[in-house]
């Protein structure tokens, strides 16, 4: 049942992402919601859900999006080794490690993108797009992370139920 709901989230998270927030940027960027969503699952769900979770939402937003199919699905990979992270118990707070993880994450994101761009034979302007993509994705999603956060906190009931048992 939970990645039923999973794939509903990261569903609807890709055709928001893709289809409403590019006409309201923030800062000239727009978060990416779906990386949010997964990792907030990451984070509260552990990685051995995050090898579900994770190819989900990268073909999910690989569907939706528009860009190549593969690449949404290799750029949101590298969040399977950051769910080792969350086993070293860094910080107390979740939600900080999320918005830490969320913002590094971007940063891999993107750049991936650049360099999948790049390997396509497209010209790359790296530190423009460092400058004018990469940096500001990740702030703004950083921003979106405690809300998305808690909104899967919330749908994970089933989690914390069995947290009270122990």
């Amino acid at each position: 049942m939970r990645y039923w709901l999973a794939a509903a989230l990261l569903l609807a998270a890709a055709l928001l992402q893709s289809a409403v927030l590019p006409s309201f940027p923030i800062f000239g960027a727009t978060p990416n919601l779906v990386l949010i969503v997964l990792v907030s699952w990451v984070v509260l769900r552990g990685q051995r859900e995050g090898l579900i979770v994770v190819p989900l939402g990268g073909l999910a937003l690989g569907l939706v999006d528009g860009q190549p199919m593969g690449v949404a699905l290799l750029a949101v990979s590298p969040l399977i080794l950051l769910a080792e992270v969350r086993e070293a118990r860094l910080t107390e707070s979740d939600v900080l490690l999320s918005i830490v993880m969320v913002f590094v994450s971007a940063m891999v994101y993107e750049t991936i993108f650049l360099v999948t761009l790049a390997l396509r034979g497209e010209t790359v302007q790296w530190w423009e797009s460092f400058f004018w993509v990469t940096l500001p994705v990740s702030i703004v999603s950083s921003l979106f992370t405690p809300p998305l956060y808690w909104l899967v906190n919330w749908m994970s009931r089933d989690l914390r139920r069995a947290r009270s048992l122990r």
